[in-house]
């Protein structure tokens, strides 16, 4: 079944509608597939980073089971919560439980998280491992919360402005926000948008009602994902 583009998203959007989660997934898997083979006919290697939450965990079993060389592909995180890496809110152990894994434990994978007390305190590590992984990356693929955040950009954030930064040299930022639990770090909004693909992968009515909202406000400060609303962009949706 198609499901046609809202009418509100520019022309530049690319947008996949299908007509269950599970079609969903299955589509941007072959989609994220192709898009790594492509880089690896031209590249030596591949990247991609991903985010957490439970609408990825589909993709991430269909993306664990590609015939690609993962060996030659880096994988990261979008943002990570600064918990420990058995938590059960740790999103590197839901890469771990559902994506690092069968072909793709090949792949090379960078957490986010490492050992000191905070995620401010963690940041420069966090910095110079990033700059092992392939960048800009080819494929990220991002989530989107009901308040507009994405990634580990919360309105809330007082990092908002730095984080936000299109012309900041940073890979990542701690960020606090007063909305949601947990220290975090996130990838900053310049490292993102400088990806050669970045892909929006959300379900159900609320995340259509919050990508409307965006676009009417227009206020990257209010609803942070209006910022990649601005660029080119894939938008990968089903109803729940």
């Amino acid at each position: 079944m198609k499901i046609d583009k809202p009418t509100y998203l520019p022309q530049y959007i690319n947008w996949h509608g299908a007509s269950n989660p599970e079609s969903l997934s299955t589509d941007l898997s072959q989609e994220i597939g192709q898009l790594l083979s492509q880089t690896l006919l031209l590249d030596r290697r591949a990247s991609m980073a991903v985010s957490g939450g439970r609408t990825p965990i589909p993709l991430f079993e269909k993306l664990s089971k590609l015939k690609l060389d993962w060996s030659k592909i880096d994988l990261t995180l979008a943002d990570e919560r600064w918990v420990e890496k058995t938590h059960k809110d740790s999103n590197e152990l839901l890469v771990r439980r559902h994506l690092f894994k069968n072909n793709a434990s090949h792949a090379t994978f960078t957490p986010l998280m490492n050992s000191a007390k905070s995620a401010k305190e963690g940041q420069i590590e966090c910095e110079n491992v990033l700059k092992r992984v392939k960048q800009p990356f080819d494929v990220i693929v991002l989530g989107m919360g009901n308040d507009g955040h994405t990634a580990s950009l919360f309105p809330c954030c007082a990092e908002l402005v730095t984080a936000m930064d299109s012309n900041s040299a940073r890979n990542c930022i701690s960020t606090m926000p007063k909305s949601a639990p947990y220290q975090r770090i996130s990838l900053t909004y310049s490292t993102i948008s400088n990806a050669n693909n970045i892909i929006l992968h959300i379900e159900g009515q609320e995340k259509l009602n919050t990508l409307k909202l965006a676009m009417k406000n227009k206020d990257p400060s209010k609803m942070p994902i209006y910022a990649f609303l601005n660029q080119p962009l894939s938008i990968y949706w089903s109803p729940n």
